[in-house]
């Protein structure tokens, strides 16, 4: 079966070399910063159950999660989508693991290049420009080191 509202999507790619934990933190912080950019609010769906009264707020669009093999693929994803103005996106990389904010701040401000180690990347657009960039990456399957 598939799901007929795809034409945006948001697409999380991640680093299959980081332990199964680091990676939740990382995608539930990186998805939650990128709904601070004000990505999408507008079509965030009210799902109610009358038996236990639960409301939850859930995007109508898909949200696929893609593995990666390394930090470099997430890097060369991060320079890709950076010039893409239609693309809204959000990183997680380890400087921003520490003992509290502003280290994490600090060593994600003053981190080289190549000092950077990718755990997340969280994309959202329309299919036809994520796609593209994504066609590379497979489904996660869930087997993390």
């Amino acid at each position: 079966m598939a799901y007929e509202n795809n034409e945006m999507k948001f697409v999380a790619v991640v680093n299959r070399k980081h332990s199964l934990a680091s990676i939740l933190n990382a995608l539930a912080h990186t998805a939650f910063g990128l709904s601070g950019k004000g990505v999408n609010p507008e079509h965030l769906l009210d799902y109610s159950n009358s038996a236990s009264g639960f409301l939850a707020k859930i995007d109508e669009y898909p949200f696929i999660i893609l593995d990666a093999k390394n930090s470099n693929q997430l890097q060369t994803l991060v320079s890709s989508v950076m010039s893409n103005q239609r693309i809204a996106y959000n990183v997680f990389t380890t400087s921003m693991i520490g003992t509290c904010a502003e280290a994490q701040l600090k060593a994600t401000r003053e981190a080289l290049n190549d000092g950077l180690d990718f755990v997340v990347v969280v994309l959202f657009g329309a299919r036809e420009d994520v796609d593209p960039l994504t066609r590379k990456f497979s489904l996660t399957k869930g087997e993390m080191p």
